[in-house]
């Protein structure tokens, strides 16, 4: 009987299932109104497809030989595999042995067909072997390919490349002519094979070559738990899990790097991870110096937000944290060799080197020399435990504009005690004193799982003062860090060039070292940049390479200037096909690389993470 040419799928009654819009939706979703046949091909509604089956495979193949076929974009693969007996194939293979070999022993043979006989003869020994010495199982196998795509010129592009490709591996392929109803029966994920097909696919391949055909060869991200961050180019899931990787993607850290220019969705894929991490159970710490972009989503899930720009809430850098280098298990050897106050002491110099990046040589030692005095004149020495100490007896920028004033005071002909009593008195008593001329209001501990700390105020400020106040605020958020080691702690970094000075690249060091510490306090760091090239200028470089390299995790997205994806280019070892999906990326696309692994990938929210981050976050991808 003809197979007719379109085969129409019941609808259900309107009895049984009443009629919506809704309900029209889903069956269209999971079942097509009508399916046609044609010999070489199949339609359905707004998708064609074509089956092919292989016909003939390689004499020799390697380890994952199937892959490159399978991983073609719009292509499926089905691989059907039945155990039989192995003792008719070994007779068969020892008649056929027996009947080559008196072949070749005949004479009369031209060159070549002597060489296809005695290679023919050494693949026919070698399966022996593993059926006869090595007991392998044999297995009856059939190969599918599903190859789909939007419209019908699309699909037979997609069929060309794919023929091309099969040929270069050796592999046979055909289109099931006619039977494109049994091939669809048979690549489909229900595990039946047509038994019109079965008679038409003999190889008997033994266990090691069906093993080795698709072994785990997906070359996609996907660590099996974590957060789900998108799609690759396959549309295969990409999940990654920062605190507890697989050991074999070689991922040393939980840190991650988002790097690209202005526009292309770095703040929104930072929502979404951060969203997702916080949904899991970490705690989020950010650090936003501009926009504001973190605020909505920080009070929509019952967050802190701080304003850290000369609010209600100020940060006295001169204050030492409570645990500053105090245990025995308080980081690295520098933590454990010196005391808390002599390690808190760099920060404060790395501090007023941001701050007076001008500074010569000597009225950086006379700046020292106050910093020491205003420490004596409240009474903490270098042996001073911070605890020791409560908050309103620290001293602040206001006293040490007094030491510097004094001195300038006690010697008017010093031209260098005048130049800084000048440069400290915005930050002791001018525009800048709300930020640091007082005791400290932040708390030393945060109960809250999501925290926000905002300097977008200082947008408009000198850029010294911007660097300053960044740099005191991710001391803050450090020490926040490494109050509390109980629980998974991400750290997120937003615009992170305004720390690169090349006149003070300790800030950016003071970076790296968060980037080296962090995961010995359970901690995980993100940091979000836009021009690579901020990191690689000649003062920095090696601070900023570093900073960088401490990423196991870099998400880069479209590179539009020549320079960045050329630094790109040289730090990530860039193929000239990933240069350019680059410079042609849309919003919210990127190359994400995570240990040895690479992916391209889309971003996807779910419709509810969407609709929360459209109304409290940045703008949408």
């Amino acid at each position: 009987m003809p197979r007719p040419a379109w085969i129409r799928l019941p609808r259900p009654s309107s009895e049984t299932l009443p009629r919506n819009a809704g309900v029209q939706a889903f069956l269209n979703a999971v079942a097509p109104m009508a399916m046609q046949f044609s010999p070489r091909s199949v339609a359905w509604d707004d998708l064609w497809t074509r089956v092919y089956g292989v016909l003939r495979y390689p004499p020799q193949v390697g380890a994952a030989w199937l892959a490159k076929v399978a991983n073609q974009e719009g292509v499926y693969l089905s691989l059907q595999a039945e155990p039989t007996d192995p003792t008719q194939l070994a007779m068969t293979l020892t008649r056929a042995i027996t009947q080559m070999t008196g072949q070749l022993q005949g004479g009369h043979l031209n060159p070549l067909l002597r060489q296809r006989l005695l290679q023919q003869v050494s693949d026919a020994e070698t399966l022996l072997k593993k059926i006869d010495a090595e007991q392998q199982s044999l297995f009856l196998t059939g190969v599918f390919l599903l190859v789909t795509a939007p419209n019908e010129e699309t699909g037979l592009q997609r069929c060309q490349r794919l023929e091309g490709l099969a040929a270069a591996q050796g592999l046979r392929i055909r289109p099931l002519v006619y039977r494109q109803h049994e091939g669809l029966m048979s690549v489909g994920p229900w595990g039946r094979w047509h038994p019109d097909l079965k008679g038409s696919a003999p190889f008997q391949l033994p266990a090691e070559t069906l093993a080795a055909a698709f072994p785990f060869s997906y070359g996609g991200i996907n660590h099996g738990s974590g957060i789900l961050v998108g799609r690759d180019d396959h549309r295969g899931l990409v999940l990654i899990n920062r605190w507890e990787p697989p050991s074999e993607d070689a991922i040393t850290n939980k840190n991650m790097a988002l790097l690209g220019p202005s526009g292309g969705g770095k703040t929104w894929t930072a929502s979404m991870m951060i969203l997702r991490e916080w949904m899991l159970g970490a705690k989020i710490i950010v650090i936003d110096p501009m926009k504001r972009d973190y605020r909505g989503l920080c009070q929509a899930l019952g967050g802190t937000w701080v304003n850290a720009a000369g609010g209600a809430t100020k940060i006295n850098p001169f204050q030492a944290p409570l645990d500053a280098g105090e245990g025995p298990d308080s980081g690295d050897e520098e933590h454990r060799s010196l005391s808390p106050m002599m390690l808190h002491l760099q920060r404060v110099q790395t501090f007023l080197q941001t701050y007076l990046p001008e500074l010569t040589a000597l009225q950086q030692a006379l700046l020292a020399q106050a910093v020491q005095e205003m420490y004596q004149n409240h009474g903490i020495t270098a042996e001073t435990r911070p605890r020791d100490i409560e908050t309103a007896h620290w001293p602040h920028m206001g006293h040490l504009y007094q030491v510097v004033s004094d001195h300038a005071a006690a010697d008017p002909l010093s031209a260098d005690w005048a130049m800084l009593m000048a440069l400290l008195r915005d930050a002791g008593e001018g525009i800048a004193a709300p930020l640091w001329a007082g005791p400290s209001t932040a708390p030393t501990q945060v109960d809250a799982d999501f925290v926000v700390l905002d300097i977008e105020d200082l947008a408009r400020a000198p850029l010294p003062i911007r660097r300053a106040q960044f740099h005191n605020v991710l001391g803050y958020a450090w020490d926040l860090i490494r109050a509390d080691r109980s629980e998974g702690k991400l750290l997120v970094v937003d615009e992170a060039w305004l720390l690169v000075d090349p006149k003070t690249p300790e800030t950016l060091a003071f970076l790296r070292s968060i980037a080296k510490l962090i995961r010995g306090y359970n901690g995980a760091l993100m940091m979000i940049t836009q021009q690579v090239n901020d990191f690689l200028t000649e003062a920095v470089r090696g601070e900023g390479e570093a900073v960088i390299g401490n990423c196991a995790y870099t998400l880069l997205f479209r590179q539009d200037n020549r320079n960045d994806l050329d630094a790109v280019t040289h730090l990530f070892h860039l193929s000239d096909k990933e240069q350019d999906t680059l410079q042609a990326a849309k919003v919210g696309e990127g190359l994400l690389i995570a240990g040895n692994g690479r992916v391209w990938l889309q971003v996807e929210l779910a419709p509810h993470e969407r609709q929360l981050l459209e109304h409290v976050g940045p703008s949408p991808v």
